[in-house]
């Protein structure tokens, strides 16, 4: 049974999901899914207050419901983003390339709380200064009080891993927030179950989804609803006790008579199994 993605949208499909058995920490690395525990919200506390003091408490953003730096309310008070209620530093941090050395640094440093193993992995894709002024009176000024380095998706064995860009803020005095991470990937290797057979498998899916009137539609999946090829990807899936790590292929849906690509359908390379719908 698929989640409601939104309030207003509601995916039905038939599929069978074969469970895999969690790690211990005794079991091998290599096992196929990685499976990563969601945590109890002491054992989040416990990290988070380890996270902070290893960075002198001067990150504002918190642990999600995995231990890792990726965006999460589980920790905002009173459901708030803390770093809106930062104090933000009002002198200037002209750019240079030592900060997004120090971005990269921080990012190994944390490696048990963002999965980033190497500098060298690190590619930044975006660099954005966010302004404010010094001078807050009278002729006020804008100048860069902060940078955001954005750093590509996860890369492993030439296969990007879904959402796993991280966004590292910085100031004059370092590193105030992280949001986003990296995952244990293991590799099955050889692809059993290919994306010919990954398109057919979605063919005659019925999805039904209603709009913002409350009005029920439905429609059977045909080729027409099917855009561009089949990706290969790594992906995070929520289980009911975490997320596995599967490698499948992602296959954009449009709704019907539009061309908007409206969902992700993942598909199991291993077995073929349909891991799950997600709204775009």
């Amino acid at each position: 049974m698929i989640r409601k993605e939104f309030a207003y949208l509601f995916i039905f499909f038939t599929a069978f999901f074969s469970g895999c058995e969690s790690l211990s920490p005794n079991d091998k690395v290599d096992e196929y899914p990685v499976f990563i525990e969601r945590l109890n919200i002491s054992d989040i506390q416990v990290l988070n207050q380890k996270y902070h003091e290893k960075n002198n408490d001067q990150i504002c953003s918190t642990l999600n419901e995995y231990g890792l730096t990726g965006f999460s309310r589980v920790l905002f008070p009173n459901d708030v983003n803390p770093c809106l209620n930062r104090n933000e530093i009002k002198q200037e941090a002209p750019f240079s390339n030592d900060l997004l050395s120090v971005a990269k640094q921080v990012l190994k440093e944390n490696e048990e709380f963002t999965g980033v193993e190497s500098i060298e992995s690190l590619i930044l894709e975006d660099i954005t200064p966010l302004n404010g002024c010094t001078i807050c009176e009278g002729n006020i000024n804008s100048v860069p009080l902060q940078w955001k380095f954005t750093f590509q998706p996860q890369i492993v064995n030439g296969i990007e891993v879904m959402d796993t860009q991280i966004l590292v803020y910085l100031d004059i005095n370092g590193v105030n927030r992280i949001w986003g991470n990296w995952y244990p990937v293991t590799d099955p290797g050889f692809v059993d179950f290919g994306s010919v057979a990954a398109m057919d498998k979605v063919i005659g899916m019925k999805v039904r989804y209603a709009n913002s009137k409350n009005q029920i539609f439905e429609q059977a999946i045909t080729e027409k609803h099917l855009s561009g090829e089949p990706e290969l990807k790594f992906v995070a899936i929520e289980v009911d006790e975490g997320l596995e790590i599967h490698k499948a292929w992602v296959i954009k849906l449009l709704q019907d008579d539009t061309e908007e690509v409206r969902w992700n359908i993942f598909i199991n390379t291993v077995n073929g199994e349909i891991l799950d719908v997600k709204l775009l």
